[in-house]
């Protein structure tokens, strides 16, 4: 295969010119190569998607770059490599309000552009109700197999002694979303291609002077868009002092893209729902578990210690 470092960028068009490596990536002339485990199917996907995505408006993702034989891949061997536009800048800052204020005006925009495109090839997402129901069994499951254990693990007591407030929790949260119109607006999203990041982490985000780029549109899918914001909004009010409350950072992205009629409730319904215990209650009871015990185990004692705090600025 020769040294990649000067072969990967002659694919792109760069022929004679060496790469950079930094963090598995190699760098170049304002592009950033990088090995993938998409297949080349999926690639192609995402290539339409962000092109389509651009196309619409929003200029701020991680555009895709042909290699020179058109294709938006290089297959290597086993391995598959695409080139991204680099984004320089810095990721944000979740406990900082104005990073995250910056982060959802983007957010906003980003959806505006995703609405309503044309055969688009992802994924559609399932309804929040299904979600939340399967959820629920999931945790009565698992309190039904530790009251049978023997023995019990320091998680398996966090579990049991909390699991009464977390099934109550998740209740409530159906409820919440049985009293607004999220079958309509799920409905609706779904027939008119309303596509949903589904995966934003710090890293998603780079914050240039001006801009706030978004990336790794890989896990996108069909959904009611709220579910992205939900999302970031949940990770700030988990990472921070909460300084800055809900209503501020909803009005935020309203500004830009409107809310549906009772969003704000759906969103109150999402954040209701303990996704970051149910998310650490799957992991550590998963036949394919792939974590250390002690460190999933201070998560979730780090959860259960915020709850209440989290509660409050859920409210506010």
């Amino acid at each position: 295969m020769g040294d990649l470092l000067t072969t990967l960028p002659s694919y792109f068009g760069f022929a004679g010119v060496r790469a950079v490596k930094e963090r598995g990536a190699f760098f170049i002339e304002g592009g950033k190569i990088h090995r993938t485990n998409s297949t080349p199917q999926e690639i192609l996907a995402h290539y339409d998607l962000v092109k389509k995505i651009e196309q619409a408006g929003f200029l701020y993702a991680d555009v895709i770059i042909p290699a020179t034989t058109g294709m938006p891949f290089v297959a290597l061997g086993r391995d598959v490599f695409v080139m991204t536009r680099h984004m320089p800048g810095r990721e944000p800052d979740m406990t900082c309000a104005a990073d995250v204020k910056r982060i959802i005006e983007s957010l906003a925009h980003f959806h505006n552009a995703a609405r309503g495109l044309a055969e688009v090839e992802i994924t559609t997402s399932p309804p929040l109700t299904e979600t939340f129901a399967k959820q629920l069994s999931m945790l009565n499951g698992a309190v039904k197999t530790l009251n049978r254990r023997p023995r019990l693990s320091d998680f398996d007591v966090m579990v049991l002694k909390n699991a009464d407030a977390y099934l109550r929790r998740i209740e409530t949260a159906i409820d919440a979303l049985s009293r607004t119109a999220y079958g309509q607006l799920y409905a609706a999203a779904i027939a008119n291609n309303h596509v949903c990041h589904a995966s934003l982490k710090e890293e998603t985000f780079t914050l240039a002077e001006e801009n706030c780029y978004i990336s790794r549109f890989e896990n996108a899918e069909i959904d009611l868009q709220l579910a992205d914001l939900a999302s970031i909004l949940c990770r700030y009010a988990r990472k921070s002092q909460r300084e800055t409350s809900l209503a501020d950072f909803i009005a935020v992205y309203d500004k830009i893209s409107p809310l549906p009629a009772g969003g704000e409730k759906i969103i109150g319904a999402m954040l209701i729902f303990p996704q970051t215990f149910l998310k650490s209650v799957s992991q550590f009871y998963s036949k394919k578990r792939n974590f250390i015990p002690a460190a999933i185990t201070e998560r979730m004692t780090g959860v259960l210690a915020e709850q209440d705090a989290y509660d409050a600025w859920v409210k506010s």
